[in-house]
């Protein structure tokens, strides 16, 4: 008995050490699992962040050029106010575009992979930007600069989802405080930067800063797991023209896509030349009204859907108020024009209702998810992206060569251009805003809700 219970007391305490040593290990099992997991969100998050960062570098070049350095460009290369708008419209043009094109390639290869090739090109493009030692190998650079830039939003939402499906919305904001950040240094800290070290020094810095944010990206990219490629997801355009066949989306596209398309080519093609030519105002300040318009812009991304919130969820309200805020901010300049007043106060305040009017994306957004099916709601919000910056591109192109129907004064290789340019310019910019405007009104209200089998 005395052996037997020996034995026993042996056993029991083999099997305790045996589990004891089992318990430890799971412990320190689970403790390296943590630390892992840790060190990969941690990764994630810098892998996120540099995202975020390459995102501030393609919304600070939608606005530096021609718009920060129009009087230098124009001086630099000798070049007609066609010739310098046209610098913008190609970067426009090849942004709008590439919208549609990159929708498709998100969804097949995922956000990270397009934007490892979409974020070189932008990097070179922007390096190329400070060097062209022509107009025509500028607009080269630029075209670059625009397709990488147009690779940046949509993976970067894509990536957001992926990382933090969690916290998505709450991420997305920070992702898009970071866009407009972007826009807020391509006005007046980077006018300030031109004046200190001339454009193309100025440019070069951009361009070194992004390729090394760039290369950080690269770096975390190959030490992370990527999702596999989407063999699902097929390219088929025709899926494009299915959502021009509902009525309300072409209301949609007109009333959110113009007014925002009309303001940005105030903001990052011309605005800031015609308050110099029109208003007298210096480039700094005139560099800073714009920076005021980009913050405004950003605030108001944040204050529209919460009006629409207060609405009981109510969107055709601020649709209507942005087209028709833009007809009378146009409106309020060519009244100006034709009657000789040169107020920078009122010029700017006009200005400031552009801002407003053109940035409600957020409900905008809401209301092409409610107006549309889940399998195409996506394809239509493309289509938005596209059509808001190819009106940018077509409005900046043509308006150089409408201020170039009037002899502009040359003063030290510098073009100032007239009242009857000017005029000429918001005549056609009120006309199309009033478009926007009877598009707000021919609206179906969706009060939050899925009106897509209703319209």
């Amino acid at each position: 008995m005395y052996l037997y219970n020996f034995a026993m007391s042996k056993i029991k305490e083999c099997i305790r050490r045996k589990l004891k040593r089992i318990y430890v290990m799971e412990q320190e099992k689970k403790l390296n699992d943590k630390k892992k997991k840790k060190y990969t969100a941690n990764r994630l998050f810098l892998f996120w962040l540099c995202a975020v960062l390459l995102y501030f570098i393609a919304n600070l070049q939608k606005v530096v050029m021609p718009g920060a350095i129009f009087n230098e460009l124009q001086e630099h290369f000798s070049a007609t106010a066609g010739s310098v708008t046209g610098i913008g419209a190609i970067f426009m043009y090849t942004y709008a575009i590439s919208q549609l094109v990159v929708g498709l390639l998100v969804d097949r290869f995922g956000g990270a992979r397009v934007m490892a090739w979409g974020g070189l090109v932008l990097c070179v493009g922007s390096l190329l930007s400070a060097g062209a030692p022509s107009l025509w190998l500028l607009y080269v650079a630029r075209f670059m600069v625009g397709f990488g830039a147009a690779s940046i939003y949509l993976s970067i939402t894509k990536e957001t989802s992926r990382i933090y499906p969690n916290s998505f919305a709450i991420m997305l904001g920070f992702v898009m405080v970071g866009g407009y950040l972007g826009g807020v240094t391509g006005n007046a800290p980077f006018i300030a930067g031109v004046q200190i070290m001339g454009w193309q020094q100025a440019l070069l810095l951009v361009g070194c800063i992004a390729t090394l944010i760039y290369l950080a990206y690269a770096g975390l990219k190959f030490t992370l797991p990527m999702p596999g490629v989407v063999q699902t997801a097929k390219f088929d355009y025709h899926r494009f023209f299915e959502v021009l066949k509902v009525r309300q989306n072409i209301y949609i596209l007109v009333c959110g896509g113009f007014p925002f398309g009309l303001y940005f080519a105030i903001q990052s093609i011309f605005g800031k030349k015609f308050l110099e030519d029109y208003s007298g105002m210096n480039p700094e300040s005139a560099g800073w009204v714009l920076t005021v318009l980009m913050i405004i812009g950003a605030v108001n991304s944040l204050l529209a859907p919460a009006f629409s919130k207060m609405l009981n969820n109510r969107r055709r309200p601020l649709m209507i108020f942005s087209g028709m805020g833009t007809a009378v901010a146009f409106l309020v300049i060519v009244v100006c024009l034709l009657s000789g007043v040169h107020s920078p106060w009122l010029i700017s305040g006009a200005f400031i209702l552009l801002a407003f009017s053109g940035n409600i994306s957020p409900v905008i957004v809401a209301l092409v998810r409610e107006s549309n099916h889940n399998d195409i709601w996506g394809v239509m919000l493309s289509v938005y992206a596209f059509l808001a910056y190819i009106v940018t591109a077509v409005i900046g192109h043509s308006i150089g060569w409408i201020m170039e129907l009037f002899p502009p004064q040359v003063e030290n290789g510098i073009h100032i251009y007239g009242n009857k340019s000017y005029l000429a310019v918001f005549t056609v910019l009120l006309i199309i805003s009033l478009l926007a405007a009877y598009s707000g009104f021919r609206l179906k209200e969706s009060k939050g809700q899925d009106i897509s089998n209703k319209i």
